[in-house]
C-alpha cells in the first residue's frame, strides 16, 4: 500500500471507539472464558480425581513436552499474519495460504523432533510416547485452524473466537468423559483432544465464510515464505521463551522426582492458570484494536497502557494474597492425595500479577511494533527459568519450580516496565498502586481471620470487602471511575432483558 493510499484509507475509515471494541472482545472471552473455566475446572476435578496423582503426572508430562516443541510448527507466522491484518485487512490475501501450506511443513518437522526426542533423550515410558506421539497429530490441523483465527483476530473477532473455544472445550469435556467412564487412560484424553480439532476448524471456517472474512482464494507464493519466517521470528522467540516458561518446570521435576510430585505441581498449576482467565481475556482483546490504532493514533496506546496496568494490579494482587492464604482449602477439591499441592499453589499463585501484567506488556509491544524488544525480554527469561530449575530442581524439588516460575516472571515484568516506560513515557502513578496494595493487605487480614470458615463464605466477605476499600480510597482517576460506572450500566442494560425473561 503506499503512502498516498493508506493515508486516504485513514482518513475516509469511520472514526472508531476503541474502549468500545476492546470493551467487546473483553467481555466476550471473559464471559465465554468464565463460563468454559467453571465447567473446565469441575471437569479437571473429576479427571484428577479418576487418574490419580501419578496418572495425572503422566499425562501433564505429555502435555509439557509436546506444548515444549509445538511452537516448531508455528514460528510466530501466525502472530505476524494477524498483526499485518489488523494493520490491513488486504494482507490476508496475499499471506493467508502461504501460512497454510508453511504450518503444514513445519508441523511435519515439529513431529519428528517431538516423537523423536522424547524416545532418545528421555526415559518416558511407554504409555507418555504414544501419549506425545498422538499430540503432534494436533500440529497438522492447527496449519489450517490457527491462520482463521489469525483472520478472525486481524478483524477484531474476537467474540466468535470465545465461541468457538467454549464449543472446542465442550467437545472435548465429553469425549473425554466417555473414554474415563469406559476405564480408559490418560492417553484417550489426547484422543479426545485430537478428535475436536477438525469439528471445530469445519466451524470457523463456516463463520468466516458467512460473515464474508474470507478465506481468500487459493494462492501461494513460494518465494516469500523465507520472508515471511524471518518476520514471524520475533514472535517465534517469546512463543519459545513463553513454553519454556510454562513447561520446562514440568520436564525437570518429571526427571528428578516421581510422576506423583508431577502431579500435585500440575494440579496447583492447573489452577493457577484457571485464575488467569480474565486477564488473558483482555490481553486477546487489545492486541489488534491496539495495533490499527498505532497507525493512526499512538497517544491511544499510551493511555490505555497505563490505565490497564492499574487495572491488572487491581486485579492481580488480591488474588495472589487471598489465593495464598487460603491454598489448602482451595486444593482439597482434588481430594485428599493432592494436599501436597497446597504448598505449590501458594507459591505460584504469586506468578499471577507477574503473569498478567508481562503477557499484557508483550501484546502491546506487538501492537507498537516492538516485537523485537518482546522478544529479547522473553528470551531472557526464559534462559533464566532453565537455568534457575537447572540448578534448584535436583535439590529443592517441587518448592524450587515454583519459585523459579515466579522469579522469573517477576524479572520479566521488571525488563517490560523499563521498556515500555522508555517508549510511552512515564505516567503510572505510583501512589495509586501503593493505595491498592494496602487495600489487597487489609482484604487478606480479613481473609485471614475468616480461613476457618466456608471457603466461599470467606472469599466472598473478602471480596467485597476489597472492592469497598478500592472504591473508597483514592485508587482510581475520576475518568476511570465513569468508564467503569457507564460500562457496569451497558452490562446492566443488556442482562436485564435476560432476566425478566427469566
Amino acid at each position: 500500500m503506499t503512502e498516498a493510499s493508506e493515508t486516504q484509507h485513514i482518513n475516509t475509515e469511520p472514526e472508531r471507539n476503541v474502549g468500545k471494541i476492546i470493551a467487546r472482545n473483553t467481555l466476550f472471552g471473559i464471559g465465554g472464558q468464565l463460563a468454559l473455566r467453571v465447567v473446565s475446572f469441575i471437569f479437571t476435578v473429576l479427571v484428577v480425581r479418576t487418574l490419580g496423582e501419578e496418572h495425572f503426572g503422566q499425562y501433564s508430562i505429555v502435555l509439557a513436552w509436546a506444548g515444549l516443541f509445538s511452537v516448531i510448527g508455528d514460528l510466530g507466522i501466525n502472530q505476524y499474519l494477524a498483526r499485518e491484518i489488523a494493520r490491513d485487512k488486504n494482507a490476508a490475501n496475499e499471506l493467508f495460504w502461504d501460512t497454510v501450506v508453511l504450518r503444514f511443513i513445519l508441523a511435519l518437522l515439529a513431529s519428528v523432533i517431538t516423537v523423536g526426542g522424547a524416545i532418545l533423550l528421555t526415559d518416558y515410558s511407554t504409555d507418555i510416547v504414544i501419549g506425545i506421539a498422538l499430540f503432534t497429530m494436533t500440529y497438522f490441523f492447527m496449519a489450517l485452524f490457527a491462520p482463521i483465527q489469525s483472520i478472525l483476530t486481524g478483524n477484531e473477532r474476537l467474540d466468535v473466537i470465545s465461541i468457538m473455544s467454549v464449543i472446542m472445550q465442550i467437545i472435548f469435556m465429553v469425549l473425554s468423559a466417555v473414554f474415563l467412564l469406559m476405564g480408559f487412560n490418560f492417553v484417550w484424553l489426547i484422543v479426545a483432544g485430537v478428535l475436536n480439532m477438525p469439528i471445530v476448524t469445519a466451524l470457523q471456517w463456516y463463520v468466516i465464510r458467512r460473515n464474508k472474512l474470507g478465506p481468500p482464494r487459493w494462492n501461494i507464493n513460494p518465494t516469500m515464505w523465507m520472508s515471511v519466517i524471518r518476520a514471524g521470528l520475533p514472535f517465534a522467540a517469546v512463543q519459545l521463551s513463553l513454553s519454556f516458561a510454562f513447561q520446562v518446570d514440568t520436564i525437570f521435576l518429571s526427571h528428578y522426582t516421581s510422576d506423583a510430585v508431577v502431579g500435585w505441581y500440575g494440579a496447583a498449576y492447573r489452577l493457577t492458570l484457571t485464575l488467569f482467565t480474565i486477564s488473558q481475556s483482555f490481553n486477546n482483546a487489545i492486541l489488534p484494536t491496539l495495533a490499527r490504532e498505532h497507525t493512526t493514533n499512538p497517544e491511544t496506546v499510551r493511555k490505555w497502557y497505563y490505565a490497564s496496568v492499574r487495572f491488572i494490579v487491581m486485579i492481580g494482587l488480591p488474588i495472589a494474597v487471598g489465593g495464598s492464604i487460603l491454598s489448602r482449602g482451595i486444593v482439597m477439591v482434588y481430594g485428599d492425595d493432592f494436599l501436597p499441592s497446597a504448598v505449590a499453589f501458594a507459591i505460584l499463585v504469586w506468578d499471577i500479577p507477574f503473569v498478567m501484567y508481562h503477557s499484557f506488556c508483550g501484546n502491546i509491544s506487538t501492537s507498537i511494533r516492538k516485537e523485537g524488544n518482546a522478544a529479547r525480554i522473553y528470551m531472557s527469561v526464559g534462559i533464566l527459568n532453565i537455568i534457575l530449575n537447572a540448578f534448584l530442581v535436583p535439590k529443592f524439588g517441587i518448592a524450587a519450580a515454583c519459585f523459579a516460575t515466579v522469579l522469573t516472571d517477576l524479572f520479566g515484568a521488571a525488563l517490560f516496565y523499563a521498556v515500555l516506560r522508555r517508549e510511552l513515557g512515564p505516567g503510572l502513578k505510583l501512589n495509586r498502586l501503593l493505595w491498592i496494595g494496602a487495600a489487597a493487605a487489609a482484604m487478606g487480614v480479613i481473609i485471614f481471620l475468616l480461613r476457618d470458615y466456608n471457603i466461599f463464605v470467606t472469599v466472598a466477605i473478602g471480596g467485597v470487602f476489597y472492592l469497598l476499600l478500592v472504591w473508597k480510597l483514592p485508587t482510581l482517576a475520576q475518568d476511570e471511575r465513569t468508564q467503569l460506572l457507564n460500562l457496569a450500566g451497558r452490562l446492566g442494560s443488556r442482562l436485564r432483558p435476560v432476566f425478566l425473561r427469566g
